[in-house]
């Protein structure tokens, strides 16, 4: 994700400073065709930063290619000014399209990247129920899956304790960390109130979620958000993760399979 975010702030630059210089570089060729004919250029540029760059890099690069048709190809050149109604009309239909396509490449990115979001969370269930079906060590399961909780959920860290609170898996800038204040129910983190899909990120300070396997408590996961915002998939996600760490501590003498960690009824799973 902070990848993801250096990224964009690279389009938001890159793409209005590629505009101007695609600008000068038609320059030689603006005594043979009309500047309307350089618009289609301009207007792939835009789609390409729309689709990798998100919408406010789209949304910047669309004015500057407007600005650098006007500035670089009409006439008078070098200069914010346009003398040919046509060129005027040229400059005006870059500019409308330019945001129409802004608008429309960042809704497509902001739903790839949802799907994206929603496989990674995916995977990370997978690699529980993997653990669970292997029958790793307890801490070596457990590892695993804080570990990959962390790579894919806005986490800054993750703990799991034991009932009486000894340290069991720790993430690796969880060492030393304080046991947080704040308890959240598993229900309550699954299904926020807040009507705002974004979310609020995690608790910084950390909060501690119990781990229930079998009808009583086997142990805590604490964890500490980053500034990232929790969606809600990503909340269900963590909740779920909480479940399958219960499973795992409790182990196989609980009677609860992984067919029952994946919704099966009881019965179901022994088939």
């Amino acid at each position: 994700m902070e990848r993801e975010n250096g990224d964009r702030q690279i389009y938001l630059a890159g793409g209005p400073l590629v505009a101007v210089l695609l600008g000068v570089a038609l320059v030689p060729l603006r005594g043979f065709t009309t500047a309307s004919n350089f618009t289609f250029l301009f207007m792939a540029l835009t789609i390409l930063v729309a689709e990798l760059g998100g919408r406010a890099a789209a949304v910047a690069t669309a004015l500057c290619s407007a600005l650098s048709l006007d500035f670089f190809l009409t006439r008078p050149y070098l200069r914010l000014s346009i003398a040919d109604k046509h060129d005027l009309i040229a400059f005006l239909g870059l500019t409308v399209c330019g945001l129409i396509t802004a608008a429309v490449g960042s809704q497509r990115g902001a739903r790839a990247r949802s799907l994206r979001a929603s496989r990674q969370q995916l995977d990370l269930v997978h690699v529980g129920l993997e653990q669970l079906e292997r029958g790793l060590a307890t801490d070596l399961g457990l590892t695993r899956v804080i570990d990959a909780s962390r790579r894919v959920l806005p986490l800054a860290a993750a703990v799991v304790r034991d009932t009486p609170g000894n340290l069991l898996a720790a993430t690796e800038r969880a060492h030393g960390m304080p046991v947080p204040a704040q308890s959240l129910g598993l229900d309550a983190l699954a299904a926020p109130a807040a009507p705002d899909r974004s979310g609020q990120p995690l608790p910084q300070e950390g909060a501690r979620l119990a781990l229930v396997a079998g009808g009583r408590q086997v142990g805590w996961l604490d964890v500490w958000g980053d500034e990232r915002r929790a969606s809600v998939d990503s909340r269900r996600a963590l909740a779920d993760v909480a479940r399958l760490l219960a499973l795992i501590l409790a182990g196989p003498g609980e009677g609860v399979t992984a067919g029952t960690a994946a919704g099966l009824p009881e019965s179901a799973s022994r088939e």
